[in-house]
């Protein structure tokens, strides 16, 4: 009867405890979590969940482990926001991936980030086109956010649906299930574009009116 009446404590203390964490440290979303707050996350789930079913680990160790961690969690929080370059190196910047239409490649190379997975998040958002960005930035959650061009600078082009069919200098023929693409006449595209060698260019997507959109890679 005694091992249930310590857990129950247990999970009372950890409940209240998470939740005063929680109110202290400031309250955030999923969608709004940084990745120091989804590793603190898992660190006091493996606080709690290793303390509420071990005897040897009483209720004052829990408390005084919910304490400290309180402690560091605010402390933390506060450096944060009172140090800017404490803030930027702990929780990163914003990422402006594009400027003005024009993708930054050397950002996109040191941030890991494929063309595939940029059309990914575009999507997302009803973009099928990287022609009708205008700014995109790379929140610190790893979220996207997207101010589209205006109607005067978009074409009827712009808006259209797209396939991928060159990405860092390598044909894709079958980049989408569904839409296949012939090699010999996606050379045909880009040599009538000016380019005779398909390694330079980052970037192509094919446009259902025909048209190409092409992003050169960056010169050395």
């Amino acid at each position: 009867m005694e091992i249930f009446v310590t857990i129950g404590v247990k999970l009372i203390i950890s409940f209240f405890g998470l939740w005063i964490i929680t109110f202290i440290t400031g309250r955030k979303t999923l969608s709004q979590l940084t990745p120091l707050d989804f590793l603190s996350s898992l660190i006091l789930s493996e606080i709690v969940g290793n303390t509420i079913y071990d005897n040897e680990v009483k209720i004052w160790h829990l408390l005084f482990a919910l304490f400290i961690w309180t402690a560091l969690s605010y402390l933390f929080e506060k450096a944060t926001t009172h140090f800017v370059k404490f803030g930027n190196m702990a929780e990163g910047r914003t990422v402006l991936l594009i400027d003005d239409g024009k993708v930054n490649q050397d950002l996109m190379e040191k941030y890991d980030i494929e063309f595939t997975q940029l059309l990914f998040m575009l999507r997302q958002q009803n973009i099928f086109s990287l022609s009708e960005v205008k700014y995109a930035l790379l929140e610190t959650n790893g979220s996207l956010s997207i101010m589209r061009k205006s109607e005067e600078e978009q074409s009827e082009q712009s808006s259209s649906f797209s396939i991928t069919v060159i990405d860092k200098g390598r044909l894709l023929e079958d980049s989408m299930r569904g839409r296949p693409m012939n090699k010999i006449q996606i050379q045909e595209w880009i040599r009538e574009h000016g380019y005779q060698c398909v390694e330079d260019i980052a970037y192509a997507e094919y446009k259902e009116d025909g048209s190409l959109y092409i992003i050169p890679k960056n010169k050395p």
